[in-house]
């Protein structure tokens, strides 16, 4: 099955991440049940003008539906937070396929899946990120653009070509190493995920709350009107899921903190504030040295020697 990618994590890897203790106000604000605000702010943040789940119910629907709406799915999105059960359909995807315009047709790899979701999942899933999206993003590398409020592939590429620009200006060695992680997101190991979301200050209940976003994750492919039979998704986080890329740059972010802990390797060196045309003498002299650039599951090392690159790769 292309969408379950299995992964083996030594269990005592899982029993050495730490689950650093969360103060008591941070941990309320994170267990307690979504108030009927927090529902409204999240229908407002639907994207209208996009594919329905399998229950064919829009974002626009719900948005037309006002205050009566709202109090309604309030109702239903609090008895899941406290009683802990899934609505079923609401892990349900509709997988459609399209065509990535190069290759062979009838190769799979040359054809993007988008899943749909039931817009009403993606309420509950808007609400728990709305909740953990700000005290994540404080703890993530600068190197990190992805899914990042305020930051973009434009950041990257600026960071790029200045780091390019540069080496050839003052005739400095560089070496780079494009790395694109194939199946990214479907090759998540889950069990790894939710140790990693405690050990970076997500709380238990709230963890529970994801793990019921990915518990009994099934989809069915639709070609036209036709479907598929139902399908377990085992592995990764769910596609199409609003938490989603958060939680892969979470996990990602883990990862990356090991590997450079680990290598003992030098990046690329700037300085910045040297009394040039740009900066003034007042300013105080910052030495920057940029290793990696990351924008979701795409990476770019770089380093002044093969060596370097190699022993980093």
């Amino acid at each position: 099955m292309l969408l379950n990618v299995h992964t083996v994590i030594d269990p005592t890897i899982l029993q050495q991440i730490p689950i650093p203790a969360i103060d008591k106000a941070e941990e309320t604000r994170q267990d307690t049940p979504p108030s009927l605000p927090e529902v409204v702010q999240a229908i407002k943040q639907m994207k209208s003008r996009k594919a329905p789940g399998k229950d064919d119910v829009t974002a626009e629907l719900l948005k037309a539906g006002g205050m009566e709406i709202a109090l309604w799915l309030h109702q239903i999105i609090v008895d899941v937070w406290i009683n802990e059960e899934m609505v079923e359909d609401w892990t349900m995807a509709i997988l459609i396929r399209l065509y990535k315009n190069k290759g062979d047709k009838r190769i799979c790899d040359n054809y993007r899946g988008i899943s749909l979701l039931i817009v009403v999942s993606k309420i509950f899933s808007r609400i728990i990120l709305n909740r953990i999206q700000g005290l994540l993003d404080k703890k993530l590398l600068d190197q990190q653009a992805g899914f990042r409020p305020n930051r973009s592939t434009v950041d990257q590429i600026f960071t790029l070509k200045i780091i390019l620009e540069k080496s050839q200006e003052y005739n400095k060695s560089l070496f780079m190493c494009f790395i694109d992680i194939q199946k990214a997101y479907d090759s998540v190991n889950r069990e790894l995920l939710w140790k990693v979301c405690r050990h970076y200050g997500l709380s238990e209940k709230l963890v529970r709350m994801l793990k019921l976003l990915h518990t009994n994750t099934k989809a069915q492919v639709r070609i036209d009107r036709d479907f598929s039979e139902t399908f377990d998704i085992e592995t990764g986080v769910q596609q199409g899921g609003i938490p989603s890329p958060v939680l892969f740059n979470l996990l990602f972010d883990f990862i990356m903190r090991k590997i450079l802990a680990e290598v003992g390797v030098s990046g690329v060196k700037l300085e910045y504030g040297n009394g040039d045309f740009y900066h003034s003498t007042r300013e105080a002299h910052e030495d920057i040295e940029i290793l990696d650039l990351i924008y979701a599951d795409d990476v770019v090392a770089m380093c002044t020697t093969a060596a370097d690159l190699e022993k980093f790769i």
